[in-house]
């Protein structure tokens, strides 16, 4: 298979992951802006943030709970959110937490990665739900895809029912982002393997990878371009909404919630 392949299953699968990060970010922001406006205080606002991505929080930290289980790493209390522990030294709202015992890099980085696979795993059983299509490997696919979502999000909403499942798509994926925390131990436990691996098996030292195995990768990134393609497109058309909220809330107050650099 040409590397040609590759490049471009790996660039779409980044492209499509930085519209969905950065969209994510600002709507997190932006929420907790719009809860300010509504409330008048950060303490609501901050429990109507919470409420609001609840679902995805819950699935957050039950996935760490339950890999730490499998993975045989003792764990301490869980909550999701305590007012009294509602701030972090950022200024950042803390919406729940599990204390995980320290382990080895390897088990550490599975169990800080575990929100993000169960959430893609639940963002495609909404999106085959929704009989959205499903998959791609290269841009062409992409470009007629996106060219049909119009009218696939018009026929999906008409079902009043479809609109619970698009709301957890909002929240699963504003909630499956592993934190600084989560991530911290990935770079003894997944990077640095992966660059050992990579490094001998372009020397040489390791057996080629069939073909059907590489097909099968390309189709397995394409899914995953596709998954984050979904939630970027569903939190696009929220931030406008949030957007147009924020705009009339804040001529009707006249107040503005002014962002600091994060």
């Amino acid at each position: 298979m040409s590397w040609e392949i590759w490049v471009n299953a790996l660039c779409w699968l980044y492209l499509m992951f930085a519209a969905y990060w950065l969209l994510q970010s600002w709507l997190s922001r932006h929420i907790q802006g719009l809860g300010l406006l509504i409330f008048g205080k950060p303490g609501p606002a901050s429990s109507f943030y919470f409420w609001l991505l609840a679902p995805g929080v819950i699935l957050h930290e039950l996935s760490h709970w339950l890999v730490a289980k499998v993975l045989f790493v003792p764990t301490g209390d869980m909550a999701l959110f305590s007012p009294s522990k509602n701030r972090a030294q950022n200024n950042k709202v803390i919406l729940g937490y599990v204390e995980i015992y320290k382990t080895d890099p390897l088990r550490q980085s599975l169990i800080g990665i575990a929100p993000l696979l169960t959430g893609i795993v639940a963002l495609a059983f909404i999106a085959n739900l929704l009989q959205f299509r499903y998959g791609f490997s290269d841009g062409t696919q992409i470009l007629h895809i996106f060219q049909n979502l119009p009218a696939d999000l018009l026929k999906t909403v008409s079902q009043p029912i479809n609109l619970l499942w698009l709301y957890l798509v909002f929240t699963i994926s504003n909630g499956m982002l592993p934190s600084s925390a989560d991530r911290r131990p990935w770079l003894l436990g997944f990077v640095l393997p992966a660059a050992i691996l990579a490094t001998l098996g372009f020397l040489g030292f390791l057996p080629p990878i069939s073909l059907e195995y590489q097909q099968k990768v390309i189709s397995f990134l394409g899914n995953l371009t596709w998954v984050f393609a979904f939630a970027a497109v569903i939190n696009l058309l929220l931030a406008l909404v949030v957007l147009l909220l924020e705009y009339l809330l804040s001529r009707l107050r006249r107040r503005k919630v002014v962002y600091g650099r994060k």
